[in-house]
């Protein structure tokens, strides 16, 4: 308990002398802009276009750094067709439950190196090469890119993560957990979309969920995506809402008849991101999953709500809420998660965040609650 007091303490000491917010989706609720406009990849995430990186120069830094963030001039261009790029994440994380040992100890969430080569206006080839953590699969995707085509279409093939919900970096929340299988959900098929104005639309055709590298059942994963942007430009208000959905047939052999089972896994929900005053940003987002394996359905649902507020430029707060309903036909199978923390980039590639966590599970027990610290290093190119 002293070790959460003093990390409240801490956090209160950095409110006091800081203030601003940011984080991924969050930064297109706060702006109205599209993940594509950032990112290569059009559903978000990895490596950065130019807009991206120079919003990130301009944007995600504190004054507090500015003489030094001046003499950083790095460009992740290797050549004019070769980009170049990389997250590295370090976490310490302390864990404390009453009648179990204290876990303290540094996690490496995340390693991965970004390449993208344009071979023309319209082609791109991108690769991503992970950290090999030790007993853990390698999250590693590579896909070839037809892109800018008529209503801002494109088609991509290769192994990439479904475009499913919003795509927040937060690996462990339950719903990117328990229904992508993140944060190595990458998985081998194609893509297709478009994006005229503010309207998104993709879908896509891949193995399935826990799929090896050569995947025998010939069933496959169905996924699709929707979204639409409301822009009140003179209030500087965006309103994003959006849906999504899959279905994830398979087949596995019992053991002891030796007959084949068909499976099936399917999830829907919709989410929505609010972003006013380019100051505060709200997300959330609903799912369903529906499993059903041997003949027995499980039906389960997950809420997420984020809150972020910008107090200066380089520091926001943040807040999470998340609720996870293991068996929504079972009572006590819930588990509850509230974060509260601080992010800081005190200069181009780097940012640091600090959460507190509380966490009530009912099928803990008999501690049903439990406190969870946990401290990000996170570099970035």
């Amino acid at each position: 308990m002293k070790k959460i007091i003093l990390s409240l303490c801490c956090l209160s000491f950095f409110f006091l002398i800081l203030n601003y917010l940011y984080s991924y989706p969050r930064y297109s609720a706060y702006t109205g802009d599209k993940c594509v406009d950032c990112h290569i990849n059009p559903s978000g995430g990895a490596i950065r276009n130019g807009y991206g990186t120079k919003y990130g120069k301009e944007e995600l830094n504190m004054e507090l750094f500015k003489k030094i963030a001046d003499k950083m001039e790095f460009s992740p261009k290797i050549t004019k067709d070769i980009t170049i790029g990389g997250d590295i994440r370090l976490t310490q994380v302390d864990n404390q439950i009453p009648s179990q040992a204290n876990l303290n100890t540094f996690l490496l969430m995340q390693g991965d190196l970004y390449t993208n080569v344009s071979i023309n206006d319209y082609l791109n080839a991108f690769i991503s090469v992970g950290t090999d953590i030790p007993g853990v699969r390698t999250k590693s995707e590579v896909f070839g890119m037809i892109s800018k085509l008529p209503l801002n279409s494109y088609f991509k093939a290769g192994r990439f993560t479904p475009n499913y919900g919003i795509k927040i970096v937060e690996h462990r929340a339950y719903q990117r957990v328990n229904i992508l299988n993140t944060p190595y959900s990458a998985d081998a098929g194609f893509e297709a979309g478009i994006s005229p104005g503010d309207f998104n639309l993709s879908v896509g055709l891949f193995n399935g969920i826990f799929t090896e590298f050569f995947d025998g059942d010939p069933k496959k994963m169905f996924v699709a995506s929707t979204e639409y942007t409301f822009r009140f430009e003179e209030a500087e208000i965006f309103f994003n809402i959006g849906a999504s959905a899959y279905t994830n047939p398979y087949s596995n052999l019992d053991p002891v008849t030796l007959e084949t089972i068909n499976n099936n896994r399917n999830a829907f929900g919709g989410f929505f991101k609010l972003g006013i005053k380019n100051r505060v940003a709200i997300l959330g987002e609903f799912d369903r999953l529906e499993n059903r394996f041997a003949g027995n359905m499980t039906r389960s649902d997950f809420y997420y709500g984020e809150l972020n507020i910008k107090l200066i430029k380089g520091i926001e707060l943040r807040g999470q809420f998340e609720r996870y309903n293991r068996n929504i036909n079972m009572d006590s199978t819930t588990v509850r998660r509230i974060s509260v923390g601080a992010a800081f980039f005190p200069f181009y590639g780097f940012e640091t965040e600090a959460m507190i966590r509380f966490v009530n599970d009912e099928t803990l027990v008999p501690d049903a609650k439990k406190d969870e610290f946990q401290w990000n290093f996170h570099f970035y190119f």
